[in-house]
């Protein structure tokens, strides 16, 4: 095994949107490939997955928040770095996207190198915003998933993109961090 294969990459995702999306279902669905129906998450709560990405071990630490107006305030705290900020809506409700196009800018302000990911949850229903939220999504520069927690349809592609992007991006510091250490060691210091 290499220097560079033994590394483990760990890789911070925080799940936002505005209350009953589908945030705490999407991530049981991809954690367990399983729906899971439960009341709305109180404050946070908090996963884990490990996982290989191109042969290099990597963990999950994911962090679920919740949407009520009353714990908004507290959400930047469970961003500050974050690799990783999925923003969910549900494809039937307009005012969930109007909130998730906020959260992107409260985002974008506050924590300007992180991947900012649009999920239009509950894709087995009638989408009633996908134009919307694909124009928005091209004219941003932001990626976007549409998905169903419910049936699984598009759940493990979403996240498997987004990770092996990050993971992509981390190796290749990685490699370069390894690379000028061995060209100090090559080339000594006295």
């Amino acid at each position: 095994m290499s220097q560079l294969q033994s590394v483990e990459s760990d890789i911070k995702i925080v799940v936002l949107g505005d209350v009953s999306v589908g945030k705490t279902s999407i991530l049981y669905r991809y954690i367990s490939n399983s729906y899971y129906e439960q009341p709305s998450t109180i404050t946070a709560s908090f996963f884990k997955k490990k996982l290989h990405i191109h042969d290099f071990p990597t963990n999950l630490q994911l962090w679920d928040t919740a949407g009520q107006e009353k714990f908004q305030s507290i959400t930047p705290m469970y961003y500050r770095n974050a690799d990783i900020v999925l923003i969910v809506f549900a494809v039937d409700s307009v005012h969930s996207f109007e909130r998730a196009t906020v959260l992107v800018e409260e985002v974008r302000t506050k924590r300007d190198k992180c991947n900012i990911i649009l999920i239009g949850n509950k894709s087995d229903l009638e989408n009633v915003i996908k134009e919307l939220a694909e124009e928005y999504s091209n004219n941003n520069g932001i990626k976007i998933y549409f998905v169903s927690a419910l049936t699984g349809n598009g759940v493990k592609e979403a996240f498997q993109s987004t990770v092996e992007e990050v993971v992509r991006d981390k190796r290749s510091g990685v490699q370069k961090l390894v690379k000028e250490e061995e060209e100090g060691v090559q080339k000594g210091c006295c």
